[in-house]
């Protein structure tokens, strides 16, 4: 799967170990057994914002993910401020969720569900419903 390679190539910090391999001991069958999961904080030396997390849909995009309809955008009620992006997309059977908010100074999640093993678990194949 591209979530590591994407994210690395966009220059986003390393994924946070306890989200990455947090499927990794899922029962079979169960939801948490269809997915894969990236989380990447900013730090003092790697700033993540909304830019970075463009430059990891442009990586996506370029290993063949193919946008799922329009990003989301969420701003602040005041001040315009925006504080989470998020879009799907998708490629051979597989349904992922970018999405950046800005926790702790900005993180970006990368999400992503065999549409396949979804349904066979009874869970809706759309992980952003």
């Amino acid at each position: 799967m591209d979530l590591d390679s994407s994210a690395v190539g966009a220059g986003v910090p390393a994924n946070v170990p306890e989200y990455g391999g947090m499927n990794a001991d899922a029962e079979p069958g169960s939801p948490r057994s269809c997915g894969l999961g990236f989380k990447g904080f900013a730090t003092k030396t790697t700033r993540v914002d909304v830019a970075r997390w463009e430059a990891v849909v442009r990586e996506l995009r370029e290993r063949d993910w193919q946008q799922d309809g329009e990003p989301e955008t969420h701003k602040g009620d005041s001040s315009g401020k925006v504080f989470e992006v998020r879009v799907a997309l998708k490629q051979r059977g597989w349904t992922l969720v970018a999405s950046w908010d800005d926790v702790r100074d900005g993180v970006i999640t990368l999400n992503a569900f065999d549409d396949a093993c979804m349904e066979t678990v009874g869970v809706d194949a759309s992980p952003v419903g």
